[in-house]
């Protein structure tokens, strides 16, 4: 009698943990349908988009849910690429920052890509001015999102209206945003710190980092933004559809600092050109060309500096988010001291780190 009892409470024990299984597949299956009915309710709903998910992953354990293949598109101007894709998204909980008091998330994302365009006719961009962003990634988010991660990504601006068409980049990019609401070390006024990598177009290297503060209504940064050693010929579709100008060779480095204090911006863009030619167009059967191809030639040659064979200038950044100037006379006077007083040198003025 006991060992039927036994086996009673046996069956009955695995009877319902086997339905307790059912309902917890069935539950997590339908919660997925209506997330998936959720998340691309919310990318709608973007002013001037519309976007989808393909599907969704819950992970119930781990507070966590993925989307992937998450597409969002311009609504008009016939933009034949989209705004937005991420091939998967994660979004969880950051347990981590449970020991500090706080209850946030952490978003990583796989092969995010941003593309800036121009239509074919160039009558309509494609900029993401149009919508607030921060309403999307919040709805999106189980809480306030605390960390982002990202690889492989890329950042495009695309002009399908120019000919040849013009395509430049920012691929194979990984980075990480940390500390965005402020968990850890709250007396510091730029409290999240930025890292991001990446190569560009013509095999440049780029490196950015710094330090940011999202939590005001206007965002507080400080950032270093470094491109090095990009092959100048990778960007002749631009300079050519822009500036009719064709580069035979030659090698491009930047330094930027980039600072915004209270809707106030500040800095300095430093393009550093190195070992230029153009492309000898006298044959070209278009004279205007010629005409601007050789006065521009000259215009490089005089204002080289020939010991080290390079053409460079600081252009100031001053003024608003709402009005960014960039100081010409100062650009002008970057070219001549470059030139004929001294050399400037790669790399950011000094003490220019936002990390120190």
């Amino acid at each position: 009698m006991k060992y039927l009892n036994f086996l009673r409470r046996h069956y009955i024990i695995s009877a319902s943990l086997a339905l307790l299984m059912i309902a917890i597949i069935i539950a997590r299956i339908y919660l997925g349908v209506w997330l998936l009915d959720y998340v691309n309710s919310v990318l709608n709903d973007i002013p001037g988009y519309q976007g989808s998910a393909e599907t969704i992953d819950i992970d119930l354990y781990r507070g966590a849910y993925k989307i992937y293949n998450l597409k969002i598109y311009k609504k008009t101007g016939n933009i034949p690429t989209p705004f937005i894709s991420i091939d998967k998204a994660k979004l969880s909980i950051q347990w981590g920052a449970l020991f500090h008091g706080r209850i946030v998330s952490s978003a990583d994302l796989i092969k995010p890509v941003i593309n800036f365009a121009i239509n074919k006719t160039g009558t309509d961009k494609q900029t993401g001015v149009e919508a607030d962003w921060t309403k999307p990634i919040k709805d999106l988010a189980p809480f306030d999102i605390n960390v982002v991660t990202f690889t492989e990504g890329k950042l495009t601006y695309q002009d399908f209206s120019a000919n040849p068409k013009v395509n430049i980049y920012i691929h194979n990019m990984s980075g990480e945003v940390r500390n965005l609401r402020n968990v850890v070390n709250q007396t510091l006024l730029l409290p999240s710190t930025i890292q991001i990598k990446g190569n560009s177009i013509g095999k440049g290297a780029l490196n950015i980092n710094g330090r940011m503060n999202i939590l005001k209504e206007i965002p507080d940064m400080d950032l270093n933004i470094q491109l090095e050693n990009v092959d100048l010929t990778a960007l002749n579709d631009y300079s050519n559809a822009y500036a009719a100008i064709d580069i035979r060779k030659g090698s491009l480095s930047m330094y930027s600092k980039f600072i915004i204090e209270n809707n106030k911006v500040s800095g300095y863009i430093k393009p550093i050109a190195t070992n230029v030619a153009l492309i000898d167009l006298r044959k070209s059967a278009n004279p205007v060309k010629v005409v601007w191809e050789t006065f521009v030639s000259l215009v490089v040659e005089v204002f080289t500096n020939h010991t080290h064979d390079q053409f460079a200038t600081k252009i100031d950044l001053q003024g608003d988010l709402d009005n960014i100037n960039t100081n010409t006379w100062s650009a002008i006077v970057g070219i001549v001291d470059n030139a004929f007083v001294s050399a400037l040198k790669k790399g950011f003025d000094t003490n220019q780190n936002p990390d120190n």
